[in-house]
């Protein structure tokens, strides 16, 4: 066993992908409170990050989680700095990103896990180096329920952090055969990481729905139209009845109670493009919580032991089998290697 950190270094900027970094459905749809600023350094992490990076961890020969490093030349390009003011900008981003946690929730299966985002991020000699949490490796490499490809370039052009969350909302339904539900006003407090551990609101004027649609739906749709490199590939709709540009306000009497958002993403010649849909061409998006949960406690089941111990996430999700197991798909058999594998782990049905 390798006790050393491999180093996943980036010197160039050409050794980034050239539009899109892949953020998972899970990272998505999480409870994660970031500044514009530190929306891009996540951005850059995730876009060099690839699951080969992971195989030896993976496998049981490393211990520690792999570490990336970004040379002065791609930090400048990345957030458009100089190298005056790479130290100087980067260091607030860096402390409070290193102590920011992400919130995986689902209170319907009253389940909650907040867990750091990285164990350590550094700067020195020009250089960020950053060490993700080896417990978010499922989230990061999104291994399931899916993930958006999200265009860097348009990403990084915005400069509101509630502008980069809903466009990364959007670009995880890019396909034909994807679609985003209408979401509770609760829901998007949640997904504009408005809430606390507690799921209080962080900012009572949100409380407000007109202060919250003005700041998280309205500027940022606007924002993302007067940026060129997105209103020419995202479109907004107008609904008809109400008149809102970009969603559709469903009422319950005279209150808001839920957004969906209208919008159609346009066809494109970009193969980076064209690859990804060709891949989610037969792939919906769960809205099922509990199906997602339990899809996820049957893999650790089926992987067990080989994966060693489970993560306070894999262990929240497995006790969910009992309740979601009969929403599994018909490829996730309940046969005698899946009872056996519980009855090692001390799993009862």
């Amino acid at each position: 066993m390798n006790s050393s950190r491999q180093n996943i270094t980036t010197e160039f900027y050409k050794e980034l992908p050239q539009n899109f970094f892949k953020k998972s459905h899970e990272l998505i749809f999480s409870r994660l409170d970031l500044t514009a600023r530190e929306h891009d350094m996540l951005a850059l992490f995730l876009s060099r990050l690839h699951k080969d990076h992971w195989s030896d961890y993976q496998a049981g020969k490393d211990v520690l989680a792999p570490q990336y490093t970004f040379h002065s030349d791609v930090l400048k390009d990345w957030f458009g700095l100089s190298s005056k003011q790479l130290y100087p900008t980067l260091k607030p981003v860096a402390e409070r990103l290193s102590g920011r946690k992400i919130g995986l929730v689902n209170d319907e299966a009253e389940m909650f896990d907040f867990l750091p985002l990285f164990g350590r991020v550094t700067y020195k000699s020009g250089s960020l180096s950053i060490v993700p949490n080896a417990e978010l490796m499922a989230a990061y490499l999104a291994q399931s329920a899916g993930h958006a490809q999200v265009n860097h370039k348009s990403f990084r052009a915005l400069k509101s952090e509630h502008s980069k969350r809903l466009y990364a909302i959007l670009s995880r339904f890019k396909s034909h055969n994807t679609k985003l539900h209408p979401q509770t006003i609760s829901q998007l407090h949640g997904l504009f990481g408005l809430l606390d551990e507690r799921g209080n609101l962080s900012k009572k004027s949100y409380a407000n729905n007109k202060v919250f649609i003005e700041r998280c739906i309205k500027k940022p749709l606007s924002e993302m139209m007067k940026c060129p490199d997105i209103s020419s590939e995202l479109e907004f709709l107008i609904d008809e009845k109400s008149g809102c540009y970009g969603y559709r306000p469903i009422l319950r009497g005279k209150k808001i109670i839920q957004l969906e958002f209208l919008f159609k993403w346009k066809s494109s010649d970009n193969k980076g493009e064209a690859a990804y849909r060709k891949s989610l061409e037969s792939e919906t998006v769960p809205d099922n919580p509990m199906l997602l949960l339990a899809k996820e406690a049957y893999r650790v089941v089926m992987s067990y032991p080989v994966k060693g111990e489970l993560t306070s996430h894999q262990e929240l999700a497995l006790k969910t089998v009992l309740e979601g197991i009969v929403l599994l798909p018909d490829d996730m058999s309940i046969d005698s290697g899946f009872m056996a594998r519980l009855d090692l782990m001390g799993v009862k049905l």
